[in-house]
């Protein structure tokens, strides 16, 4: 299959209203996860929340964007993220590693996902709290809401035929 017929399935550009959304979805998930882990402090200083938050501003505004977006065809567009025109921004076109990018999504995917529920069960072992336990149910019942939406944001990307990281294409691989 030639790479041309492969784009011509998909939004050229994602609606703004979509973007928007996604990205008030990334801030409430990622958020609780930083603030339900806040109790874990060394010396009065919330470690863990910091390090969460330096590792997401670092893999998944800078790292994956020039690894992953300068390499995908909403490079400079709109994507259902807006990742796409934040991307051009910063890297050229084609500058990073692809496939090393494609690692390092699952990896910090996994990643972002697992230490706040760690975290946060760490934190009520500690000491409980009713906002910790909020913090953790939030959390947990986020999770699945992210995936969906990553999955139904795919499923309308002109790449998700090749594209590896595709919740689409491993969707149908799956039926």
């Amino acid at each position: 299959m030639k790479e041309e017929k492969l784009y011509k399935e998909g939004l050229e550009d994602y609606p703004i209203g979509c973007v928007i959304g996604q990205n008030i979805l990334f801030l409430a998930y990622f958020g609780i996860g930083f603030m339900g882990m806040l109790p874990l402090r060394i010396h009065g200083f919330p470690i863990i929340s910091v390090l969460y938050a330096l590792f997401l501003i670092i893999m998944l505004l800078l790292v994956l964007r020039k690894h992953l977006c300068a390499h995908c065809y909403y490079y400079g567009k709109l994507c259902s993220t807006g990742w796409g025109k934040l991307s051009v921004l910063m890297f050229g076109e084609n500058s990073g590693n692809y496939q090393l990018g494609v690692k390092l999504a699952g990896v910090t995917w996994i990643l972002v996902t697992a230490i706040p529920i760690v975290g946060i069960i760490l934190a009520l072992v500690l000491e409980y709290s009713p906002s910790n336990l909020t913090f953790l149910i939030l959390f947990i019942l986020l999770t699945p809401v992210n995936f969906v939406s990553h999955r139904k944001a795919c499923e309308k990307c002109k790449m998700r035929f090749i594209c590896p990281a595709s919740m689409a294409r491993v969707a149908k691989i799956m039926e």
